[in-house]
């Protein structure tokens, strides 16, 4: 917020959601089934650079999703996620450059139980991080890697036997209390450890035993109490942090010394008179701090999972989401609103959500259990307008929750190798190539090499263009093995896919296929496939393509087969 005028300024976007999309294929990597990212507004002069970073996690696929702007995929992390779900993808830093960072765990009713994970540019795992002290392990609500790389701050869930009587609960009772604690990254060690029971008493929460799906009646270790519900961690300059605690709608300053509450946003108990509001909500973060005055930024569910039925109204509800951005000034005992980013729509997101500050004074939400992401303009002159809006396509009916959602720049080339799938119709055919490299950021194009024998040289036989995640390519005759280079945009190899044989179908499976493909497989056949002479290895009698292309390599200079054929053996 620094040099920017501080000003109330209130954006709402008003847009049509697109026709639902169906989840993503690809011929090169069949396990990948990722959601359409569908685009409706980028405007090239107000939207900032940047990968979509996203995790959908209650849908059929739960995964770690990159796009590029306009939707293309770029990575799916999924062979990180599966059996499991993952949260929060950002990028961070660590060891003096860009990672990822992220979570994966197990889903319980409101909260995780897993570890933070930490990717270099190579899509490679680097560090895990876990809780300490030994409570149980980390929670979805936070991981973020803070002071240049060397602590994390992360949240935990931990049940705890609690007297609930003054609540009308008899016999032993359980509440979960929300902790946050300050990991050493290198170490483990536990550098700063809080607890909301210890500061946080119950009265002070708006979600009663029993009352939504995830606060819990209290009555078992499995259902305890969520009084709490800590949704996020933050850390300014002097060593504070602030809090957020989504059932008691409050945020907190917290000394980083002892850990005692300095001062309340919100809830029952606010230090300062406000002129707006906020309940239940997520990601409250420091964006500036000077004298007495301290800038804040948070998302405004408006709402928890007990809401309204529509058309009615219900006290401490709010008819849409949004972002804010207010000024906290501890001299006056007041805060004041500076910005508000209404949610498409003026939709309503109940749980999850996010607000990132971006470059040149753009905000981005991300709408938590809605899967919409909006991009706003934002300048001196308190005019703003949608720059980005788009949303994860929807399954079955089912919308993709995604914990946060982030607009960064990333760039990475992936330790494992180019996928390649080659599909010829016929043993006569022209050969249709399938390529794509999960997660790389700078192909440009890509180049075929084939050949009808692994001891003979492979020769390009193709060069196209990169277009989205799978690119396609054709070469008209018949090849038996194939490869496929990637290449910068000087026309450098990044790297090779393995050699691939060309996939034939048998002649029943040819009736069910194209020229290009053959479909998904859909039912059961009681015919056995057969095996098509010459897709293994040359036939005895050679077809006039096979001729072509074994003639075609015969011809090729010396140098260019001395170049290629180390990539047949």
């Amino acid at each position: 917020m620094a040099g920017e005028a501080l000003h109330t300024l209130v954006v709402i976007a008003s847009l049509t959601v697109a026709v639902l999309a169906q989840s993503q294929t690809f011929l090169s990597n069949p396990s990948l089934a990722p959601p359409t990212l569908v685009v409706q507004t980028n405007k090239a002069d107000l939207a900032l650079d940047g990968y979509i970073l996203v995790a959908p996690f209650q849908n059929d696929q739960p995964s770690l999703l990159i796009y590029e702007p306009d939707g293309t995929l770029v990575w799916d992390g999924l062979a990180f996620v599966t059996p499991f779900s993952a949260y929060d993808l950002t990028v961070c830093g660590y060891n003096g450059s860009p990672h990822l960072c992220f979570v994966v765990g197990t889903q319980f009713n409101g909260f995780a139980r897993g570890q933070g994970i930490i990717l270099d540019t190579s899509y490679t795992l680097v560090k895990t991080v876990s809780s300490g002290n030994g409570v149980s392990l980390l929670d979805m609500h936070e991981f973020k890697v803070i002071e240049s790389g060397s602590t994390a701050l992360i949240t935990i869930y931990e049940q705890v036997e609690y007297d609930l009587s003054a609540f009308g609960i008899q016999g032993v009772s359980w509440v979960t209390t929300g902790i946050f604690q300050e990991i050493d990254i290198a170490t483990g060690n536990v550098n700063f450890q809080w607890s909301s029971l210890d500061h946080v008493p119950t009265n002070e929460s708006f979600v009663l035993p029993g009352t939504t799906d995830i606060s819990g009646d209290g009555r078992t270790n499995d259902t305890a109490w969520d009084y709490f519900h800590i949704n996020s961690v933050d850390k300014n300059s002097e060593g504070d942090y602030l809090i957020s605690g989504r059932h008691v709608k409050t945020i907190y300053k917290v000394s980083g010394v002892d850990g005692h509450v300095i001062w309340r946003l919100g809830g029952t108990q606010s230090d300062f008179s406000m002129d707006y509001e906020f309940n239940f909500q997520h990601d409250a973060r420091y964006r500036g701090e000077h004298g007495t005055t301290t800038i804040i930024s948070l998302y405004n569910n408006g709402a928890d999972s007990a809401v309204p039925a529509v058309g009615q109204t219900k006290p401490g509800y709010e008819s849409e989401s949004s972002g804010i951005v207010v000024v906290v000034d501890t001299a006056t005992a007041s805060s004041t609103l500076l910005e508000r980013y209404i949610s498409p729509d003026r939709q309503l997101s109940n749980s999850q959500g996010d607000l990132q500050f971006l470059p040149r004074g753009n905000r981005l939400i991300g709408m938590g259990n809605l899967p919409y992401i909006v991009e706003f303009t934002n300048n001196a002159t308190g005019t703003g307008e949608v720059a980005y809006y788009a949303h994860l396509s929807f399954e079955d009916g089912a919308p993709h929750s995604s914990y946060r959602n982030f607009k960064m720049p990333w760039s990475a080339q992936p330790a494992v190798a180019p996928d390649l799938f080659a599909y010829s119709h016929t043993c006569v055919s022209q050969v249709v190539f399938y390529v794509s490299w999960n997660g790389a950021t700078d192909v440009a194009s890509w180049r075929f090499l084939a050949s009808n024998s692994t001891d003979a040289p492979f020769i390009p036989v193709t060069t196209v263009p990169k277009t989205g995640f799978e690119t396609t390519a054709t070469f008209p005759y018949f090849a038996t093995y194939a490869f496929a280079e990637a290449l910068d945009a000087t026309g450098a190899v990044l790297d090779r896919s393995e050699i691939t044989i060309t996939f034939v179908p048998s002649s029943i499976l040819a009736t069910s296929c194209s020229e290009i493909s053959c479909p998904f497989g859909t039912d059961y056949s009681t015919a056995a496939n057969q095996t098509c002479n010459g897709t293994l290895s040359p036939s005895s009698t050679p077809s006039s393509t096979s001729v072509m292309l074994n003639t075609t390599m015969s011809s090729s200079s010396s140098s260019t087969s001395s170049t290629l054929r180390g990539y047949g053996n």
